[in-house]
């Protein structure tokens, strides 16, 4: 058998004789489809957090239109409609900007030169929350705003939605006299509704829930004053505050405050004030009053927004070193709050309303929650045989105080320890908590029988469930009853 070889050239090495690769002018294609990234987008975030996000749209308006200085929350309004047949969100929040319009607020994300709100203590952060709400809820949607004196509007039809491309959407100019806003602002209205998005706005326990969630989520900026309308009726915000006393030695919270990772947080945990929703009046409102379960636990807000409120799962700490919690400790809250210009470095995910418990900021605070919620654990515990009434007289000068509050009465105190990096008052270090007699009350025991559906109607308007235990909600009654015969001098 033999073998032909090819002989090359002298001057041809064998490198140089192979064929050189042609560069390929071919590409492959890497953009998502527009149906894909709608549907996946959505499926991010339920119904009710959908409206809020744009609901927080509105507030970055007012923020913007302070341009640095103090909002006055109270010349802001949002009214909200939810109907089996369309959605609609109002404000007078300053409107959105032509040029940003046609760059920035309609594209599906935020480019990195994209700076707008650097400057502002807002949460939003990837430029999807306007759009994904949309998507969310129907086919059909139209953006008008005034800005200043200029008035325009941008549709988002079936259309364009179900092309493929990625299309500009058109910026029209409005023809009716009715079409004119009175004064700066947006209005979005979202026509053929998803039937499941149509059900919901048409079913009156949503509208409770997304009225809960508004009350809860935007709870400082309803205390500011701003003015939200859902369906034609106000919504009151939900009161998380703690009691804190006017006395120098008197009974206070705990308290830290420092700057992690470019984030200031702030922490107090003290004794639950028994307000919880709406503007109370109510002369019974100091220690003696029940407290909100509601409220108890962890509130967590990031730049003045709530994202949980009355968190008692291991998720803020509960079980993790200290106690599980249970009604013992239904009189207990803490307040966190995340603040930073740079919303990235907040503990929050996209929707705004749940925490990113991964992230460092979180993590070394947490050490500080537990270290505050075993002061009070401690604190019940050397009070849970005694009245409630025992402890009337060292708290009848406390008052009920937000968080930042709570830190400006709290660091006033010569006791506190403070340095330029952080704020930190232990009440039990300082030895301002009350502390009950040292002999143990004599006690007799009650023992009554009531029918079952009697003590799930008292379970639920004491506890907010209907199924707690039957010798807790009779021991509960008692000391709202014993607490009024105290009142009255019987």
């Amino acid at each position: 058998m033999s073998v032909r070889v090819k002989h090359l050239p002298p001057n041809l090495s064998h490198t140089e004789a192979t064929p050189m690769t042609k560069p390929t002018t071919d590409r492959a294609e890497a953009s998502p489809t527009k149906r894909f990234f709608v549907s996946m987008l959505t499926r991010d975030i339920n119904l009710a957090d959908a409206i809020l996000d744009l609901l927080d749209n509105c507030l970055d308006g007012a923020l913007r239109l302070a341009d640095g200085g103090d909002v006055d929350y109270a010349q802001h309004f949002v009214k909200i409609e939810l109907t089996a047949d369309h959605f609609s969100i109002e404000d007078n929040c300053g409107g959105i900007p032509r040029d940003v319009a046609k760059n920035y607020a309609f594209k599906m994300g935020r480019e990195p030169d994209d700076d707008r709100d650097s400057d502002s203590e807002t949460i939003g952060m990837y430029g999807v929350g306007m759009k994904r709400a949309i998507f969310k809820m129907g086919r059909e949607a139209l953006v008008r705003t005034r800005y200043g004196d200029d008035t325009f509007e941008v549709p988002i039809t079936s259309a364009w939605l179900e092309a493929k491309g990625w299309d500009p959407l058109p910026i029209n100019e409005p023809t009716e006299v009715n079409e004119q806003l009175a004064e700066p602002g947006t209005v979005i209205r979202v026509d053929e509704l998803y039937d499941g998005v149509a059900r919901h706005f048409a079913n009156e326990a949503f509208e409770n829930e997304v009225r809960t969630a508004i009350a809860e989520h935007f709870t400082m900026f309803l205390q500011w004053g701003l003015k939200v309308d859902l369906n034609g009726t106000p919504v009151e915000p939900v009161f998380v505050e703690v009691l804190v006393s006017d006395r120098a030695d008197g009974p206070a919270p705990f308290v830290f405050q420092k700057t992690i990772d470019d984030v200031l947080v702030s922490i107090t945990v003290g004794l639950n004030t028994g307000r919880s929703l709406g503007n109370d009046d109510d002369e019974d409102s100091g220690f003696e009053r029940d407290r909100s379960s509601a409220t108890a636990g962890w509130t967590v807000l990031c730049n003045d927004r709530a994202v949980i409120v009355g968190d008692k799962s291991r998720l803020t700490g509960w079980g993790d070193g200290i106690p599980l919690y249970h009604p013992q400790f239904a009189i207990l809250t803490g307040i966190i709050e995340f603040r930073s210009k740079v919303a990235d470095k907040l503990p929050v995910t996209t929707t705004k309303r749940a925490l990113d418990t991964s992230s460092n900021v979180w993590l070394e605070s947490l050490v500080k929650m537990k270290e505050g919620m075993r002061v009070w654990i401690s604190y019940t515990n050397q009070w849970k045989n005694h009245p409630r009434a025992d402890q009337s007289n060292f708290w009848e000068d406390s008052k009920p105080l937000s968080l930042g509050k709570t830190i400006a009465a709290v660091a006033l105190r010569t006791d506190v320890k403070k340095s330029e990096s952080q704020i930190e008052f232990n009440p039990q270090k300082a030895k301002v908590l009350p502390e009950p007699p040292g002999k143990t009350p004599s006690s007799r025991r009650i023992v009554f029988s009531r029918p079952t559906e009697e003590l799930r109607l008292v379970s639920k308007m004491l506890f907010d469930i209907d199924d707690e235990k039957p010798g807790i909600i009779g021991e509960k009654c008692f000391e709202l009853t014993l607490a009024k015969a105290v009142k009255q001098g019987v």
